[in-house]
């Protein structure tokens, strides 16, 4: 039973059209797709690896339609901390399916940052990852395969590879936020590469993730609130636009987004909602897409869990613009309650 209602995710895809769809199939080859990347830019950003100054664990799930048999399921495990004032080491564990499709990321980040002026911090980023794809049994078993098919064996099989990243981000001002990373910018086959490949080709396009914000403080309503354009390029599928907004409140201790996205073909909504209680944040968002396709399912939903294993100081009360800027300092969670 559950083969016919992959096979029947797959006609209504392309019956209705949905771009949101080749996002995620595009996706399996290039980079994940989160809806929180806009609150933390670790998930898509190498170059955002210990930026704050903190060490934190994250997980991130996301359940992508809903109800619908065969959709999209992520699940995402990282660290990141600054061992050193200029410098962010990470990992991250990556899993997702789709339908009969499978892939597993492990990567590994480093970035370097730096103060080209007293106004402005930047950061370089890179990440290395194993990456392998493999479709389910299933593929071979379905009434629709026509036996030998070398590209489904092949992907049955499994195909590995190796992926490189790079992230650029920077803050001016304490007030601007700017960032881009291209994933996959260079990948290779580790396995044999005499086997017939679904994998990427040579040719493809470039993807990439681009991410622009504002930084507003409201310290007499104890509030922040994050405005920013999120931009999605996945190889061949149109170009992607994301308006966020991220409000937090009472001293970052309440959390509230919201998103919308849109490409030529379907757009988006979501909410997010959060909490922060000591050191452990949570946030959750639901989000709908307005295609017919959406009739045939409950939505998308995506959950976030982050502890600080380290905490920066905050940083000393500004006396004079033209005054030195320290970077964050990292103590160890006891501290913090002495």
């Amino acid at each position: 039973m559950k083969k016919y209602n992959i096979l029947s995710l797959v006609i209504m895809i392309l019956a209705f059209g949905s771009l949101n769809a080749q996002d995620y199939a595009k996706a399996l080859k290039t980079q994940a797709v989160y809806n929180h990347y806009y609150a933390n830019l670790f998930l898509v950003n190498p170059a955002n690896t210990g930026f704050n100054g903190t060490s934190n664990l994250l997980f991130n799930f996301r359940n992508q339609w809903a109800g619908f048999d065969g959709a999209p399921k992520g699940l995402t495990l990282g660290i990141d901390a600054s061992p050193a004032n200029n410098m962010g080491l990470g990992a991250m564990i990556y899993s997702e399916n789709y339908g009969v499709a499978n892939r597993f990321q492990g990567q590994i980040n480093y970035a370097y940052n730096f103060r080209p002026s007293d106004n402005m911090r930047m950061s370089f980023g890179l990440s290395g990852a194993y990456i392998q794809y493999n479709l389910d049994n299933e593929a071979i078993t379905d009434p629709l395969h026509e036996s030998p098919d070398p590209y489904i064996n092949s992907a049955v099989n499994g195909e590995k590879y190796f992926g490189a990243d790079f992230g650029l981000y920077a803050e001016i001002q304490d007030k601007f936020r700017i960032g881009i990373s291209i994933p996959h910018l260079v990948e290779t086959r580790l396995d044999n590469s005499n086997k017939t490949s679904t994998g990427p080709k040579e040719d493809k396009p470039v993807s990439f993730t681009g991410f622009l914000g504002a930084i507003w403080r409201l310290p007499e309503y104890r509030m922040v609130i994050e405005p920013s354009i999120g931009l999605r390029k996945i190889s061949d599928v149109p170009f992607g636009t994301d308006l966020n907004v991220l409000a937090k409140m009472l001293d970052d201790r309440l959390f509230a987004g919201f998103t919308y996205s849109y490409n030529p073909s379907w757009h988006r909504v979501s909410l997010l909602g959060g909490v922060k209680i000591d050191r452990f944040s949570f946030m959750y968002s639901y989000d709908q897409s307005y295609l017919e396709f959406q009739n045939f399912n409950n939505g998308s939903h995506e959950l976030t869990l982050v502890f600080e294993l380290y905490k920066a100081k905050p940083k000393a009360p500004k006396m004079d613009e033209g005054m030195s800027k320290s970077e964050p300092e990292a103590v160890p969670a006891m501290e913090e309650k002495k």
